[in-house]
């Protein structure tokens, strides 16, 4: 049976704030691994290139912890799951069933 997580708001805020670090730092490892890809990864490389900022729009507690995330992009790109699934991926061993989801695609301007 799954576990049902019960967080009050101020919880609920500091867990924002650590998931938001998370993030930022996992984006950033991300795009320091990036300068190691070849030719083979160009697609993967012009997802992150095209990546201004990641910020959470919301989180849901419930059976899972899940995270809206909307992504403030310099591009035309609309495909940004290989990134999303690569924050999911990093985060797992500090937030435990912990579902990353794509809320807003914004483009800066």
């Amino acid at each position: 049976m799954a576990t049902k997580y019960v967080i009050n708001d101020n919880q609920l805020q500091v867990l924002g704030n650590h998931i938001q670090s998370l993030i930022d730092s996992s984006l950033n490892s991300i795009r320091e691994d990036s300068e190691e890809w070849g030719l083979g990864e160009m697609a993967e490389i012009d997802e992150i290139e095209s990546i201004d900022s990641i910020t959470i729009d919301r989180i849901v507690p419930h059976i899972s912890i899940k995270v809206y995330i909307d992504i403030h992009t310099n591009s035309d790109r609309e495909d940004f799951d290989s990134v999303r699934s690569e924050i999911q991926y990093r985060l797992e061993p500090w937030v435990p069933n912990i579902k990353v989801f794509i809320n807003e695609i914004i483009p800066d301007k």
